[in-house]
């Protein structure tokens, strides 16, 4: 955590805690309280290989705006990582089953009275389909979540992408016993199931639900909140398309809202897949703040 001298006044230092997942595994989490509480929650699922610090300028935007905010590491990532991660191994529907669940209750345990949101990025806005429990949310906010087929990425990315799903990934996985992540500007390196089972589901166009390369038991259908999926024009891997696609796996969400934005109209230089959470971007979290409050409105 960065020290108050390297924070700007206007920022919300975040108190560390620690969340017990399902099977007892410790997993360090923050919590931002806004001095005054609009008496709505929210969870921020992280990115594949993405630390929960990466969010703090954007949740503490939000705590300020009146949300308590919790952001958690799963397993196998940032301060959730205690071995070293060739000796460590998980799975994307892993940190659903498990850590999503336990965060989910946490949050329901310390505020039993307030409505959940749940803001996932990428791999975040997936997991909560992972998740028995999914009933507790109120509302879903996914940030740049797409159905990660390779078909459905930008045209010019598209062959790339499925050289790496289809022998890259499984390579380097089974070879080093994780992927490198970060030698590939991927954020931090993956435990070797999560990169296996993203490559595995990306093959498909039913992704995650393929009766075989999919996961099950899963619990997309039991999602009975409101869902707000937001992609971004300069983005080749949560494209329009994709974005869409899995916003209807949560068929019995209340409703599926889906905002595609170009960042020249709201003149941000670039976005991309993980520059929503830049102050640049701040007037849409504003916009993704509203909405929220509104109750998806």
């Amino acid at each position: 955590m960065e020290t108050a001298s390297q924070q700007t006044s206007n920022d919300i230092l975040p108190k560390d805690v620690v969340v017990s997942a399902t099977d007892g595994y410790a997993l360090a989490a923050s919590i931002y309280t806004p001095l005054v509480s609009n008496g709505r929650v929210i969870l921020l699922n992280s990115g594949t290989g993405v630390k929960r610090g990466y969010y703090r300028k954007f949740s503490s935007f939000l705590a300020r705006e009146g949300f308590v905010v919790v952001t958690y590491d799963y397993r196998g990532i940032g301060d959730s990582l205690r071995v070293p991660i060739h000796d460590f191994d998980t799975s994307i529907s892993e940190w659903g089953e498990k850590d999503c669940v336990a965060a989910l209750d946490w949050v329901a345990e310390h505020y039993p009275e307030f409505p959940l949101t749940v803001i996932g990025h990428s791999a975040g806005g997936k997991i909560p389909g992972f998740a028995h429990n999914n009933t507790r949310i109120s509302s879903l906010v996914m940030i740049a979540v797409p159905n990660s087929y390779w078909g459905l990425w930008h045209w010019w990315g598209r062959r790339v992408y499925f050289l790496g799903v289809q022998f890259v990934m499984p390579a380097l996985s089974h070879i080093l016993s994780y992927f490198p992540a970060r030698f590939l500007g991927l954020g931090e390196n993956y435990p070797k199931g999560v990169a296996l089972q993203w490559a595995r589901w990306s093959r498909q166009r039913l992704y995650l639900r393929h009766p075989e390369r999919g996961h099950f038991p899963n619990y997309f259908d039991t999602f009975r909140g409101k869902a707000l999926s937001i992609s971004f024009s300069d983005d080749i891997i949560a494209t329009s398309a994709a974005a869409a696609a899995f916003l209807q796996f949560y068929t019995q969400a209340a409703s599926q809202t889906h905002w595609h934005i170009d960042p020249k109209e709201h003149n941000i230089k670039g976005i991309g897949h993980s520059g929503f959470f830049r102050e640049a971007c701040e007037p849409l979290w504003k916009r993704l703040a509203d909405w929220i409050v509104s109750g998806g409105l």
